[in-house]
């Protein structure tokens, strides 16, 4: 889904063995209620390791963080890894204030996410920031 009429928007693929979500623009609250359904569908039929790349997202708020929470809520019924892609302190800095960030893998870049053998969700994790 890509409608570049909206200032948020979710599109997916398959590479190298992980479905990867991507994110762009504004994820808050309006964003959330557009985009649940699309994101429960992918993550709910998925049979690969799931990887959130948020590296263009320009804003994420709690409404961004609840879609993330699902997605990682999805996956670990189906016994699937699921690593989020942040590039940008601040997001990485929201996941620490709202007291989630123990909760995800968390890699700055797609190749760091992609970097983890698929189908092991014991790996090793994604190289995080100190940083963050």
């Amino acid at each position: 889904m890509h409608d570049d009429s909206l200032p948020f928007g979710l599109r997916s693929h398959v590479l190298r063995e992980r479905l990867v979500i991507t994110f762009w623009g504004e994820l808050d609250i309006y964003a959330t209620e557009r985009l649940t359904g699309s994101l429960a569908e992918l993550t709910l039929t998925c049979r690969h390791d799931v990887v959130l790349d948020l590296s263009d997202v320009t804003f994420l708020d709690c409404g961004g963080l609840s879609l993330l929470c699902q997605a990682l809520a999805a996956t670990r019924r189906r016994e699937l890894r699921l690593t989020v892609v942040l590039e940008d302190p601040f997001h990485r800095k929201v996941l620490r204030l709202a007291g989630v960030a123990d909760s995800f893998d968390v890699a700055v870049r797609l190749s760091d996410a992609l970097a983890v053998p698929p189908g092991d969700p014991h790996g090793h994790r994604p190289p995080t920031p100190s940083h963050a």
